[in-house]
């Protein structure tokens, strides 16, 4: 099966419809996407909270005074959450955040996401062939060229060095290489936008690390 995708002669300028062989599907599974993203998510999300314990705070370990015949409470050590500068009780700690996606539900969410973009009009390659040198001002002409004036995601493979600096430093970019495109990548932006090298290798074999 085949699409056609608006494709842009970087070197040139110009815009034209070509064909690449890719499996639109249909049934888009959003309960699906939503499941890999938030792993995705999950899998980003840093712990920075975490306190510590009355075992962990320095200071003496001794009775601070005798058990009975002071008239106060009963107490067993000054770091007991009780007095300042004491441990804090059952507050935040280290935490490991992880989550398990099977490859194939990544796959499938990642086709899904690009199906979609591809049934809204919003994907696109930009063919960087005969390009010597990076223009950030010719990136921003082929956005212009093909309507793209929200943010979007930039998808490279080897070989689009010039590429990559082209689009780098434009507003509301996201780029990110073939090898680690996610479902997530896909959504979160308004628009797709393949190198001719990177829908080769997408459209082709698809053995790069999800």
């Amino acid at each position: 099966m085949t699409v056609k995708l608006d494709t842009i002669n970087f070197s040139e300028n110009k815009v034209s419809k070509k064909q690449y062989d890719f499996e639109q599907l249909e049934d888009i599974n959003i309960g699906l996407i939503h499941q890999v993203v938030k792993g995705s998510r999950t899998n980003h999300r840093n712990n920075t909270a975490s306190v510590k314990t009355r075992a962990q705070v320095s200071g003496t370990g001794a009775k601070p005074w005798a058990q009975k015949g002071t008239g106060r409470a009963r107490q067993g050590s000054l770091r007991a959450p009780s007095f300042i500068g004491g441990g804090i009780a059952h507050g935040p700690g280290t935490r490991v955040y992880k989550d398990r996606t099977p490859k194939k539900m990544k796959k499938k969410a990642l086709d899904m996401s690009v199906s979609q973009r591809i049934s809204e009009g919003s994907v696109f390659v930009v063919d960087g062939k005969g390009v010597e040198k990076p223009s950030t001002k010719n990136a921003n002409l082929a956005l212009k060229d093909v309507n793209v004036k929200r943010s979007f995601t930039f998808v490279y493979s080897e070989g689009d060095e010039i590429l990559f600096k082209s689009f780098k430093n434009l507003r509301n970019s996201n780029l990110v290489s073939i090898e680690k495109l996610a479902a997530i990548d896909v959504i979160s932006t308004d628009d797709l936008i393949f190198s001719k090298n990177a829908i080769d290798k997408y459209c082709g074999e698809e053995a790069w690390n999800i």
